[in-house]
């Protein structure tokens, strides 16, 4: 009898496991656009939450909500990607005809080597050849896009309707303390705000920053450029100097003198002062995390995880730090004390 009990609890179990790595492999192809409803959700709670007593009825505010974030994403879409792409392809061909030969030997005595310039070439040529592919993909693979989107708004839309039932679910499942709880959740919110206002935000700015001097110089290419510096300023280590600093180099060069200097002095006193002032300022107020931790686990978080890890990477790191603290207290156990 104990025997056939065992068998009955073993086909149980290996039932309800197959049950859960099906969900795995379910859920697997689009975690992604879920972690970002999510996230979505939790980012503009505040702005439901002063929406709904207006409204009475949380399903409308909430769809409300949704419909005014797809007004916003989708015209920068449809009107700046297409000039977006076409800028990009001539600026490689411009960068295809452009003799870097010549260009270094009006500063540097007897030119560069040939190989040198063969290789900037290389680097320029794969860096182009490697945004255009990205924007073919997402063309080839546009049915898929709009699945993870639609799956990204349908969780976006009921994490922000339902999102105090969600958390209390969450809560009775969660086998940590109360006390545990609030530290991960205050954590959650620390990081989340640093990442959200601290990179892609400030990066954001910065890159538009850099593109309103471009545009007041008559700067060519200008969407490329500020959409490469606001890409390149929500990176850790890179910056929109990356962008700034050589074109004032080629405007020096080129003989236009004031454009040059007037854009180096712009963005060293002023656009990197968005990112040096405000961006520390962000991540000290926001989390306990040290900033050069959250730097690594952004950086790892984007190999490991692709975007999302640009949150989920830190998060990891912060609740690491949470238990080795718990252990240092000599608290571990109470981890799991309801």
């Amino acid at each position: 009898m104990a025997d056939s009990r065992d068998v009955k609890r073993g086909i149980v179990g290996a039932i309800i496991f197959s049950i859960f790595v099906l969900a795995f492999f379910v859920l697997k192809p689009i975690i992604v656009p879920i972690i970002f409803g999510l996230l979505f959700a939790y980012i503009f709670n505040p702005l439901y939450k002063a929406i709904k007593p207006r409204l009475k009825i949380k399903g409308l505010a909430a769809f409300i909500l949704v419909f005014l974030f797809i007004i916003v994403v989708a015209v920068p879409i449809v009107y700046l990607v297409p000039a977006l792409v076409k800028q990009i392809f001539e600026t490689y061909v411009l960068f295809q005809n452009f003799n870097f030969g010549e260009f270094f030997s009006n500063f540097i005595e007897g030119g560069v080597s040939p190989t040198l310039v063969a290789s900037l070439n290389n680097i320029i040529g794969k860096f182009f050849s490697t945004s255009l592919a990205q924007f073919t993909n997402v063309l080839v693979n546009l049915p898929s896009l709009i699945l993870q989107f639609i799956v990204f708004l349908f969780t976006f839309y009921f994490s922000i309707k339902d999102g105090d039932e969600l958390r209390e679910y969450i809560s009775t499942l969660s086998p940590f303390s109360d006390a545990t709880e609030k530290k991960f959740l205050k954590e959650f919110r620390g990081i989340t705000n640093a990442i959200v206002f601290g990179q892609v935000f400030i990066g954001i700015v910065q890159g538009l920053a850099v593109g309103a001097g471009l545009f007041f110089l008559g700067v060519p290419k200008v969407l490329t450029l500020t959409f490469v510096a606001s890409i390149v300023s929500m990176i850790p280590i890179l910056g929109s100097w990356i962008v700034w600093f050589p074109t004032s180099l080629i405007l020096l060069i080129t003989g236009q003198t004031f454009s040059g200097i007037f854009l180096l002095l712009y963005g060293a006193l002023f656009v990197s002062t968005i990112d040096n002032l405000l961006r520390p300022y962000i991540l000290s107020r926001q989390s306990n995390l040290p900033v050069a931790l959250s730097i690594i686990g952004t950086i790892g978080g984007l190999y490991f995880f692709g975007i999302a890890g640009l949150l989920l990477g830190p998060l990891v790191l912060a609740y690491v730090l949470i238990i080795i603290e718990f252990y240092q207290q000599g608290k571990l156990k109470d981890l799991f004390n309801k």
